[in-house]
């Protein structure tokens, strides 16, 4: 028996420890081995291998970096708290990345959001480098026009080399409000998670985003994931470009996922529109609708508009020194809105908690004279209450479409008046000098009012070229020596009166002639005794004008038997922008994104040229007209009575034209190139030559 119990229990032993063995050798191969795959599937990939998989420099010429892999991980709560997951991870591919990518950056808000860095490294020859986030320093941002206390974390990285990546992971928690301007990212180098009472968003439960998926550099692989919990609904559309989405839940919640690859970098072209209006992008928002959007902005704000005894003596001084104490609200109102506009200056000071969304009180800007966008329309607001005068505070999307989906895409606020069941629309912070209710800068964009019953978006109407003309008339005199001297009056209505206005207000006084001398330095290299008269630039009851007389030795070349010259007036505004941006700009023969140029106009030029005596006109170019969708121009000169009279005349029909009307629009600004370049000869009247 015990032989047998003996030899029984080595057995057992024996058995175990082979178990044993084999459980071991198993978990091992299961945690160690590379799993065979079926032919052609690859692994999954892994941070070094993208890196690795990534390429170099030839791929991406004329690129100093890439992005990788970006992944962005919201989850909501019920009270709308947001907190972010973020992963980040870079190439570098040449000397000038590795300067670039050297220091890293993240801006925040401190009263609305909160990150923690929780992981740098340099991948470098299938090592992972730790860069120590404690290094991390904290900076009040670089700020102008608006102080609200934000600021920028920075992170020193150690020496970069060509080919390295750089790997990035964050952790948010907070809001960006779009009232105005965004802060960017929010970040923090670490420390206690702070409480969530302000990470509440403005409108609380709700949750939106403008996702773009392409950067200033191609990225390989963009990911972006919303957690929501499963009552709550969410609107979302995909704009300008194909993503890759997926829908899923679970029974607390409903997951969103949107993801691209080998994504080209954004296009980067003169005068083109904002990237929201020109990259792949995903906008989505919970909030019902509009109109509830529209509710809460005038719930939130409705208490800031109180007048006060000192408001309403300044609305009736206002009223009375203008004349229009007796008038129509039209009138009111126009006469508040030039004094706010002139009166309120633009400098943003922080409120504290709300502030990006909720505005200002009435009584405060008053006495402080100055805040931003939404201050400054909250003042008008308050001013035509106390006249009497239905007024609401509204958010448009200055420079930029506003599209479907009911999130927040607004960066500027302005003022509706209710004129029985239309609107009209002001803006004080776009006006200064000048004398529109609304800048044509900001026609075609939509606009949301804030109203207790809730309005929908709209869209200011389109302003055609009539609206905003520059007219130009020269008269001047050409002497036998070649020299020019005249007088030029430029008048200017809508868009061109506030560009005219402000080449008269921010040029100092002491500097104005040399100025205009510049402005007309393209028609001759030597501009001498000029003298500049012009209309009052805060009388905003008519166009504003400015006059010029001049003298241009050596303008006209000396050939035999006369003078030779091009058009004066088509050379100033082809060098001037301000006065014709379309035409001053030298388009390229291809573009791939849209032309934007904020305002249509008009340019109406005719110059009356004496002539010495004895020329005449021996040789005036061929009329020319190029008539597109978009651009119009013509040119044409005729000899009268001792007299060169040359006329010109372009319009720009659209503030933003697509790619597809493009070769149409440059054909037409590239025909005034070619008219201010044709050549006009005052010959002696026996040599008179034919047109050319």
């Amino acid at each position: 028996m015990r032989r047998e119990s003996g030899t029984c229990g080595r057995c057992w032993v024996i058995a175990a420890m082979l178990l044993a063995l084999l459980s071991l050798d198993t978990s091992g191969a299961r945690a160690t081995s590379v799993p065979v795959l079926p032919p052609g599937d690859e692994p999954p990939p892994t941070e070094m291998t993208r890196l690795a998989a990534a390429g170099d420099a030839e791929d991406y010429p004329g690129f100093d970096h890439v992005i990788v892999h970006d992944v962005t991980t919201n989850r909501i709560d019920e009270r709308g708290v947001t907190t972010t997951e973020g992963y980040q991870l870079s190439k570098v591919l040449t000397p000038r990345g590795c300067r670039d990518l050297a220091v890293m950056r993240w801006g925040y808000d401190p009263q609305s959001s909160w990150v923690d860095v929780r992981e740098v490294n340099i991948l470098r020859d299938g090592e992972k480098i730790t860069v120590s986030v404690d290094d991390v320093v904290d900076l009040p941002a670089p700020q102008a026009a608006i102080y609200w206390r934000d600021r920028v974390k920075l992170l020193q990285l150690p020496r970069l080399r060509v080919g390295d990546g750089i790997e990035v992971r964050t952790y948010r928690k907070g809001f960006t409000y779009a009232l105005l301007e965004q802060a960017g990212e929010a970040a923090s180098g670490g420390g206690r998670e702070p409480d969530d009472e302000r990470f509440i968003p403005p409108m609380p439960g709700e949750y939106f985003d403008i996702v773009l998926f392409q950067a200033d550099v191609p990225t390989l692989e963009k990911r972006y994931e919303v957690y929501l919990p499963a009552a709550k609904r969410l609107h979302s559309r995909v704009y300008q470009g194909a993503l890759s989405s997926s829908t899923s839940y679970t029974a607390d919640e409903n997951v969103y996922a949107w993801w691209g690859v080998d994504l080209p970098a954004r296009p980067h072209e003169p005068r083109q529109p904002a990237a929201s209006d020109i990259v792949t992008k995903v906008v989505l928002a919970t909030v019902e609708s509009w109109e509830a959007k529209s509710r809460w902005f005038f719930d939130v704000n409705e208490g800031q508009f109180d007048s006060s005894p000192e408001i309403d003596l300044k609305v009736r001084q206002i009223l009375e020194e203008t004349g229009v104490a007796g008038g129509s609200e039209e009138q009111k109102a126009e006469a508040l809105l030039h004094w706010v506009a002139q009166n309120i200056r633009y400098s943003g000071q922080t409120m504290g908690k709300g502030e990006g969304f909720t505005l200002h009180p009435g009584t405060m800007i008053f006495e402080q004279r100055s805040g931003v966008c939404k201050d400054i329309a909250g003042m008008l607001v308050t001013m035509m209450r106390a006249a009497d005068i239905p007024a609401f505070a509204a958010m448009t999307m200055a420079g930029s479409r506003i599209e479907e989906v009911p999130a927040d895409q607004f960066n500027h606020c302005v003022v509706a008046r209710q004129d029985g069941e239309d609107w009209v629309m002001y803006d004080p912070t776009w006006v200064p000098y000048n004398n529109d209710i609304w800048s044509k800068l900001e026609t075609e964009q939509h606009f949301l009012i804030g109203s207790p019953g809730g309005e929908t978006l709209q869209q200011i109407a389109y302003s055609p070229p009539a609206e905003s003309p520059l007219t130009v008339r020269h008269d001047a005199t050409l002497s036998p020596d070649g020299s020019l001297e005249g007088e030029i009056r430029f008048e200017g209505g809508g868009a061109v009166d506030s560009r005219l206005r402000r080449l008269l207000t921010r040029t100092p006084q002491r500097r104005l002639t040399e100025r205009f001398a510049q402005i007309l330095e393209p028609m001759c290299p030597r501009i001498d005794d000029v003298r500049i008269t012009h209309g009052v630039v805060d009388d905003f009851s008519a166009d504003i004008w400015v006059e010029i007389r001049y003298r241009a030795p050596e303008f006209a070349m000396k050939v035999k038997g006369g003078l030779e010259f091009t058009s004066p007036l088509m050379a100033v505004l082809l060098g001037e922008g301000l006065l014709f941006p379309a035409g001053a700009q030298n388009w390229a023969e291809e573009r791939e994104t849209d032309v934007f140029l904020y305002y249509t106009q008009l340019v109406d030029l005719v110059e009356t040229i004496r002539l010495p005596r004895g020329l005449t006109a021996s040789v005036i170019p061929e009329s020319r007209t190029v008539d597109e969708t978009y651009a119009f121009f013509s040119g044409s000169g005729e000899a009268e009575a001792g007299s060169l009279v040359i006329r010109s005349r372009a319009e720009v029909r659209r503030r933003q034209i697509p790619p597809t009307g493009y070769a149409g629009f440059r054909a037409a600004m590239q025909g005034a190139r070619n008219w201010a370049q044709a050549v006009f000869r005052a010959g002696e009247a026996a040599q008179k030559e034919n047109r050319r």
